[in-house]
């Protein structure tokens, strides 16, 4: 019984440290959390703005026919930028990603078109690596100082790569925030661009023209929708490894109650075999 009462006490002193970091952990969590939060929100509005103003603009045109809104003759490759996390512990964060992702790639692939990705987080660069999946460039160590530069150079990136026939379409797959507890996996066509039907038309002057001015102006654009989507996406994973620590801490307290009682059910039935023992031993020197 006394060995008994070892095992449970260690197991108690074990889930306690495990406690002690997931806690740890969840108050880290909490301190991004709140902060991506701020960013992301923030941000929301600047990026809507640009977005209506870009949909008037791309509604505005006529007549003349451009290949990074009318799209290719014939759809072969597709690009897909994944966003994912550089740790783990965020729960179901990172698979839900990976589950739109293979949903998507065997989707095209049925269709006959090659897919390749561009990773943004170390889980995603080690699932791709894992399962043969092409990567034709990866980003890792997100944080809010470099974030809007690397948008600026994954945009750059795509549309270059776009307009010259390496992709004929590409998509965006990421966690857009919600609330503290809730996200939704988001999927984007981001080219060809779409033109939105119903807008008010105006008439733009380009210089020098509009050919330019729109391969110069839709990285621009697509870089404020990538900084957004990585905002989004971190402000995600936050909340969601903030909620898994805290269930962790939850369920390592109530397996700690658990544990102590039954500790000190051994305890009890240990002294209580003593006592009858003494007991026993009293009786038969009288």
């Amino acid at each position: 019984m006394s060995a008994n009462m070892k095992e449970i006490k260690e197991r108690i002193d074990s889930v306690k440290n495990t406690s002690q970091i997931t806690n740890a952990m969840n108050i880290v969590s909490s301190t991004k959390f709140k902060k991506f939060q701020v960013l992301t929100l923030k941000s929301r509005n600047y990026a809507y703005a640009v977005n209506e103003a870009f949909d008037n603009l791309v509604a505005s045109l006529k007549g003349n026919k451009f290949v990074i809104f009318d799209g290719k003759p014939e759809v072969r490759r597709v690009g897909i930028i994944v966003m994912t996390s550089d740790r783990g512990l965020c729960g179901s964060f990172n698979s839900n990603t990976f589950r739109r992702l293979e949903s998507m790639r065997k989707q095209f692939e049925k269709e006959g078109k090659d897919v390749s990705v561009v990773t943004i987080g170390r889980k995603a660069k080690e699932y791709c690596k894992n399962r043969d999946i092409n990567v034709d460039s990866e980003y890792t160590q997100m944080i809010p100082e470099t974030m809007f530069e690397t948008g600026k150079k994954i945009s750059e990136d795509v549309v270059q790569f776009y307009l010259n026939d390496f992709y004929d379409e590409v998509y965006m797959i990421y966690s857009k925030f919600v609330s503290a507890v809730e996200y939704n996996i988001q999927v984007e066509k981001l080219l060809p661009v779409e033109k939105k039907e119903g807008l008010p038309t105006k008439e733009y002057v380009f210089d020098p023209s509009e050919e330019e001015v729109l391969n110069s102006f839709v990285p621009q654009v697509l870089n404020i929708k990538l900084y957004q989507s990585l905002l989004e996406n971190s402000a995600s994973e936050h909340s969601a490894r903030m909620s898994a620590m805290k269930q962790a801490n939850d369920n390592a307290s109530e397996m700690i109650r658990n544990l102590e009682v039954q500790y000190n059910r051994e305890r009890q039935g240990k002294i209580t075999q003593e006592l009858t023992e003494i007991i026993s031993g009293s009786l038969g020197v009288q």
